[in-house]
């Protein structure tokens, strides 16, 4: 009886679910991507056992419950046999790792969105795990993922437990954001602004710009417009919105905003501000509302924005502007690349437009 197909079967004794359920999960995923074929024989009892590592009374348990939930039957002098099964057969199965901080993005919410889509059309099962930084949440999840051997898994950013966790299990992995992985880690899908920064120093040239005010939040990574202002001749600073403690993220990060500009001093103003957040751009606008201010009039803005869910204003924003549909359909496409040619291809580029708006006039 070949045994060949438990080659694959992994177990991690980590508290997140028992051998019993280890195998027999592993075992409904090869009859559902098509590797246990109906009316193909199973291994005996007793060689499930010795080619997966566990116990006869595991591996019994295991194949009395596929008997229970209409995976296989025993057959007299033939043995046990899978069974037809009115599903599609599976091609293959996809992770999709991301932080909770993230897990209600738009933008990371679009890419997941196509994936699915995509994948689930061609026949890939899909599913999500959500991890926090401190480790708390999340792991012990991913590790129970990894027991079943995705093809791929696809990582928002990815803390070190996490890649540590993906490196050993030998998972394909592809990162998006976040410093590049090591060597040994998998392939990098980065985020430019480059030459979206570009065009908006060329534009500051053009409005006799003097100096500008990069803004982001505490702990946010941006990208930094201060090397191709300087190339310019033009001033170049930084801000940083300190996060606000008893609020939701989002909220808190605009509220905070709203608080630092309601007091910044007009003297301390620069001839533009760059928001590298669209909630810290909308609480910054919605403090220049307070103090009578017009913009472009008193002040010029840029803010990094969502096509489609930018910061509301009575006015288009001049913006650094990320299509999260075109973004999916690029991590989407890269997927299918890898899983149809069993290899890394290159990489896409995520990168944002520069979008003239009415909030940065000539």
């Amino acid at each position: 009886m070949d045994t060949g197909f438990l080659k694959n079967f992994r177990y991690t004794d980590d508290g997140a679910t028992t051998r019993e359920d280890a195998l027999c999960a592993f075992i409904k995923d090869e009859i559902a991507y098509g590797r246990l074929k109906s009316g193909e024989q199973i291994p005996t009892i007793q060689q499930l056992a010795e080619a997966s590592g566990l116990t006869f009374r595991v591996a019994r348990g295991v194949v009395e419950r596929l008997a229970r939930e209409g995976f296989v039957r025993s057959r007299p002098r033939v043995g046990t046999v899978v069974l037809p099964r009115d599903v599609n057969v599976i091609r293959g199965r996809v992770l999709f790792v991301l932080p909770d901080v993230d897990a209600c993005s738009y933008h990371v919410t679009m890419i997941a969105d196509a994936l699915r889509r995509r994948l689930g059309m061609a026949g890939y099962a899909f599913s999500t795990v959500v991890f926090s930084d401190d480790g708390r949440i999340g792991l012990s999840f991913l590790k129970h993922e990894l027991v079943r051997t995705p093809d791929v898994a696809i990582v928002i950013y990815g803390t070190s437990a996490v890649r540590k966790c993906l490196r050993d299990a030998g998972v394909k992995t592809v990162y998006i954001y976040g410093d590049p992985p090591k060597k040994d880690e998998g392939r990098w899908i980065r985020f430019s602004a480059e030459e979206a920064i570009d065009n908006f120093a060329r534009h500051c040239v053009r409005a006799g710009v003097k100096r500008v005010t990069q803004v982001r939040f505490e702990g946010n990574e941006t990208p930094d417009a201060g090397e191709a202002l300087a190339a310019k001749e033009i001033k170049c600073g930084w801000m940083t919105v300190p996060r606000m403690d008893g609020l939701g993220r989002y909220e808190g990060i605009e509220r905070s905003a709203y608080n630092v500009f309601m007091n910044l001093p007009r003297a301390s103003f620069p001839d533009v501000f760059l928001f590298w957040d669209d909630f810290v751009a909308q609480g910054a606008l919605t403090a220049f509302l307070g103090r009578g201010m017009r913009i472009p009039g008193d002040i010029k803005v840029v803010s990094l924005s969502n096509r489609g869910l930018g910061p509301v204003y009575s006015e288009a924003l001049t913006r650094f502007e990320c299509d999260a549909a075109e973004s999916g359909e690029k991590v989407a496409a890269f997927a299918l690349s890898l899983l149809a040619k069993g290899r890394m291809p290159a990489p896409p580029v995520i990168a944002p437009h520069y979008v003239f708006g009415r909030t940065f006039l000539y």
